[in-house]
């Protein structure tokens, strides 16, 4: 049985302790991007990526799931600034509904990054801080966990002891698995824009591909990741997958009276759906 893991190509977070919210995370001018983006906990971020904006120069993201803030924008591994909750929640829509009507959104990455840079609030310090609960749209839920298969298998065990042989052999064989994924989450992370096509082949053939008119994406829909690949460098990635969750879940799109027909990478900003009266 094939099950996705939790890539920690930007994120390592610890797991809070059960009832617990993990500790406050601050952000200042000094701090890195991949840093901080790693440190946010899996059930507080909904979607993270890097991507070649103009002139060459990284822009990051992480959109988060809950609290004041809706994301954290980075501009060459440094903070620029935060999206509002409405934003990031506008932000999120209008990429999916881009990538779900076949116009993946990170063909237009720059065009995406220099709107995302004009939309975002500057600051010099910002505190992130956490309830530990997470929501529909977080990675965390997203993804499949890959301890699902572990725990059935104990299960199985108590429930049909005639298969115990049997499934102690496949619990042996998925441990294997786990670590074959570690090594290759390990070398993915290693991986950033500007890296070569073949780099990425090398580390791991694509599991799913998709022509583009200006490039392709590899995808890994096993660790619900995709990479944007043009003229032979990595020029964005992204995860969770869009392009899966446009595929097979495409409802966590869906933001209610959202001005859909504003979703495009210069316009996005107004389609902030209205305040209640």
């Amino acid at each position: 049985m094939r099950h996705r893991i939790f890539l920690s190509l930007l994120l390592c977070a610890s797991a809070a302790t059960a009832g617990s919210a993990p500790p406050p995370l601050a952000i200042t001018s000094q701090s890195d991007a991949r840093t901080i983006i790693r440190a946010v906990p899996e059930e507080a971020a909904t979607d993270r990526f890097e991507v070649l904006a103009a002139d060459n120069e990284l822009v990051s993201y992480v959109g988060l799931s809950d609290g004041d803030v809706g994301g954290v924008v980075f501009r060459a591994g440094k903070l620029y600034g935060t999206l509002t909750r409405a934003q990031a929640d506008t932000f999120y829509a209008c990429r999916g509904y881009a990538t779900a009507r076949h116009q993946y959104w990170a063909q237009d990455a720059a065009r995406w990054a220099r709107s995302l840079v004009q939309a975002a609030h500057p600051a010099t310090d910002v505190e992130l801080r956490f309830t530990g609960k997470s929501t529909l749209k977080s990675i965390k839920a997203v993804l499949d966990n890959p301890a699902i298969g572990q725990v059935k298998a104990i299960v199985e065990m108590g429930t049909n002891p005639l298969n115990v042989v049997k499934v102690l052999s496949k619990t042996r064989d998925e441990h294997r698995q786990r670590e074959h994924d570690k090594d290759m989450l390990e070398e993915l992370g290693k991986l950033v824009p500007g890296d070569s096509e073949t780099r990425l082949a090398e580390v791991l053939h694509p599991e799913d591909l998709t022509f583009l008119e200006r490039g392709i994406i590899m995808a890994y829909p096993k660790y619900s990741v995709d990479f944007l690949v043009r003229d032979g460098k990595i020029q964005a990635l992204q995860q969770p997958s869009f392009l899966q969750i446009a595929r097979v879940k495409s409802a966590l799109f869906y933001a209610p009276n959202m001005q859909w027909a504003r979703c495009t990478a210069e316009a996005w900003p107004q389609a902030v759906p209205a305040a209640p009266q």
